[in-house]
């Protein structure tokens, strides 16, 4: 089981979703993970991402992405966190790894334990998100980098 995460951490098929509204961060950061060998799929609305994931047009067998990055502050749309609190409502999703990004002072660190989240603070290093990935679905590995 290890080395299958071993695998993933390393890039080979681990599937990272991403919720965020912004087209030059959904680039950069998509551009980013795919350097590192994982397969991105953008919900460039709040919707789009509950719809892909709890309502799958096709029945799944497991999860169609193995860690969710989503943005908190989202245009037009609820919060981020609701979204998050959405997906863990369901039991499929409760162990499922979710980075939560701001770029505004979070200070409810109550509810991202609730949520069981981590946060990653805008703007931020390449390198950051790329080790926060490997901490999350590796956890107690000390990511090289």
């Amino acid at each position: 089981m290890l080395e299958y995460f071993e695998e993933k951490v390393k890039g080979r098929e681990m599937k990272i979703g991403l919720l965020e509204d912004d087209n030059a961060i959904q680039e950069m950061l998509s551009l980013v993970l795919q350097d590192e060998g994982y397969v991105v799929t953008i919900y460039p609305t709040a919707e789009e991402c509950l719809n892909a994931l709890i309502n799958p047009t096709q029945p799944q067998t497991s999860l169609p992405i193995d860690l969710l990055i989503v943005d908190w502050r989202l245009a037009g749309s609820v919060p981020g966190t609701e979204v998050i609190r959405t997906l863990r409502s369901n039991p499929s999703f409760d162990s499922l790894p979710i980075i939560l990004t701001t770029a505004a002072t979070f200070h409810n660190t109550d509810e991202l334990q609730d949520l069981h989240v981590a946060l990653l603070e805008k703007p931020f290093a390449v390198d950051e998100i790329v080790n926060l990935i490997k901490s999350l679905v590796l956890p107690g590995t000390v990511a090289d980098g």
